[in-house]
């Protein structure tokens, strides 16, 4: 371990020896026994306060609060020496695999040992044993073979970066029907085929009326798009780009505004999840969170009018996109999400990124 610092008690010899003291002489000049004044300074005991202001009495340039502060900090010295022997004789190689250490953290070639303290300072817990409660209330979240680890991994990643990618100090406190009234031109930045561009004037408008928007790149096996939580009492949303496509994360940024705009109580603790994966379990919310976002794109009986000819093709894909104002990726998202097509079909159409 860096930082190596010795025991209080060595250094007060030092000052007692620079100045001609003997132990019998302290003992007797400070009322203690010669026998607990050794154990101290042999650092087998801890200095303690009474014995401090002794010590001030004695060497009265040197302040009681000097030797408490080394005391402090010596002890915690001893704390993380062992922590770090524990965790040395943890399996680390394999949990660094279950929490992703080297795609969350980017310290590679770093010890295991030093890249696990950072990952359980990410989590905010003590033990990795604990990793669930890193999120308050629990983790709500439909899964179809991802790991738990690293979902929470990616919301806690996504956490730090709330207050990096939004201006938290200038948004005013969240307002529905503020939120209502920027719709629309949500629907005009989502056209623009360009994601980060979009997403940045869609951050710009979210933040102008009391909610946040967090991007941060999906990590292997957290099978999520989004996630929808609160953060100091803003309506907040994670996206992670999975897929890479354009019309998938728009999807899932209007998913979970269609959770918001769906009664989302900004004072629960949890955070409602989205899952995309093929076998997803719909639960009623999500299912009207998923026709939130599709009407927020398209018209009702125009989508369906033109699902129910059952035939799909670039060119009547692309026309139906236009009519309707929205990139032709999002309806290929639309439709695959529907089990219209299959989940392999048309991705050519989608703008990547």
């Amino acid at each position: 371990m860096s930082g190596f610092i010795v025991a209080p008690g060595e250094v007060i010899k030092e000052y007692l020896d620079s100045r001609g003291l003997t132990q019998k002489e302290v003992s007797k000049r400070i009322g203690v026994s010669e026998r607990h004044l050794s154990k101290m300074l042999n650092g087998k005991t801890r200095l303690t306060e009474e014995m401090a202001l002794k010590l001030e009495k004695l060497m009265p340039d040197v302040p009681a609060s000097f030797w408490l502060n080394y005391e402090v900090k010596y002890q915690e010295y001893l704390a993380r020496e062992k922590e770090e022997h524990e965790l040395e004789g943890l399996d680390l190689k394999t949990i660094s695999q279950r929490f992703h250490f080297r795609e969350a953290l980017g310290m590679g070639g770093r010890p295991l040992v030093e890249q696990a303290i950072s990952m359980l300072k990410l989590l905010g817990v003590s033990k990795f044993d604990r990793y669930r409660y890193a999120i308050p209330g629990g983790i709500e979240f439909m899964q179809d073979g991802g790991e738990d680890e690293a979902v929470v991994v990616w919301l806690k990643l996504c956490e730090e970066e709330v207050a990096e990618q939004n201006d938290v100090e200038g948004s005013p406190e969240y307002s529905e029907d503020a939120l209502r009234s920027v719709l629309p031109m949500l629907k005009d930045v989502a056209s623009n085929t360009d994601f980060f561009a979009s997403l940045k004037s869609c951050r710009m408008l979210l933040n102008s009326v009391g909610v946040y928007l967090v991007y941060h790149e999906a990590i292997g096996n957290a099978k999520v798009r989004g996630a929808l939580t609160s953060y100091e009492g803003h309506p907040t949303i994670y996206i992670s780009g999975r897929y890479k496509t354009h019309g998938d994360a728009w999807f899932a940024i209007c998913h979970e505004l269609g959770h918001l705009l769906d009664g989302f109580d900004l004072k629960k603790t949890g955070v409602s999840m989205e899952d995309t994966d093929e076998l997803k379990s719909e639960d009623e919310a999500d299912i009207r969170a998923n026709a939130y976002a599709r009407e927020f794109f398209v018209d009702s009986a125009a989508y369906g009018q033109f699902v129910s000819d059952d035939s799909f093709s670039s060119a009547n894909i692309k026309e139906f996109a236009a009519g309707q104002g929205v990139a032709p990726g999002i309806i290929v998202a639309f439709l695959q999400h529907d089990r219209h097509i299959g989940f392999n079909e048309f991705n050519y159409i989608k703008d990547r990124f």
